[in-house]
């Protein structure tokens, strides 16, 4: 468990420094020159033609900042950029922090079950629980992410109803990681639902736990620092200190 904490404290870190994920945007325009300094009247160092793929890092103003090659980065415009991404089953333009939110968090999610997978409890005890990315919308300035709470578990394995799960602290801590993620976003209103299944024949997903809280109501500064804090400004549908003390119900 020790090895699962190291990894979730460094998503953690990450988060509250606020680095970056990349993404892969697509040139609109029909020239675009990659300037070594946000401002037009910069250095040209590396130019795109319509229909090509470039990497953005990161954004600055009206500017994003790409990749030149694998060691030099530029500044090229916003509006000469755009972004494709597949969000709950449709495919849409999304913008680059659409694009860099629903990666990262994906990206997370799965960094996460490969640490569960790997570990000596599940390797000891044959079941684990893990999280899967459903989808994840932004309507009208909210973020409205849906995951679904499970069980990793070998075949030999048996499990009871209402299983105590040994990772509950260690879950609580995913999620917050998860906040940390979307505060990281430029949108102000979130909502994570969390599904869970009946249980493994059953194709229908039930409500789990709701999990809402507004960006300019979160004292930052405050919570950065301390592990736990910034469950005082996140609103839930069930009771704190039942959330994740079960595995969810799989036979």
């Amino acid at each position: 468990m020790l090895i699962l904490m190291g990894f979730v404290a460094n998503g953690f870190a990450s988060e509250v420094n606020g680095d970056s994920v990349e993404s892969v945007g697509v040139v609109e325009a029909n020239v675009v020159y990659v300037r070594d300094k946000p401002d037009l009247d910069a250095k040209r160092i590396r130019t795109f033609y319509e229909g090509a793929k470039i990497i953005v890092t990161g954004e600055q103003g009206k500017w994003y900042k790409v990749k030149v090659n694998n060691v030099r980065s530029g500044y090229a415009l916003k509006k000469d950029i755009s972004f494709r991404d597949t969000l709950g089953g449709g495919s849409k333009s999304s913008s680059y922090f659409d694009k860099k939110l629903s990666l990262s968090v994906k990206s997370f999610i799965d960094r996460f079950n490969f640490n569960m997978r790997e570990s000596n409890y599940f390797e000891k005890e044959g079941i684990i629980p893990v999280f899967k990315y459903k989808q994840l919308q932004i309507e009208k300035n909210t973020v409205k992410l849906e995951l679904i709470y499970t069980t990793d578990k070998k075949k030999e394995r048996a499990v009871t109803d209402n299983m105590s799960n040994p990772f509950e602290k260690e879950l609580k801590y995913f999620m917050e990681v998860v906040f940390f993620k979307l505060i990281n976003s430029p949108y102000d209103n979130f909502h994570i639902t969390l599904f869970s299944k009946k249980g493994d024949n059953d194709g229908n997903f039930e409500k789990y736990s709701e999990f809402s809280f507004n960006r300019k109501r979160v004292n930052f500064e405050k919570v950065k620092d301390f592990r736990g804090e910034i469950w005082n400004y996140v609103k839930t549908s069930a009771d704190i200190s039942e959330i994740f003390s079960r595995y969810p119900v799989v036979k």
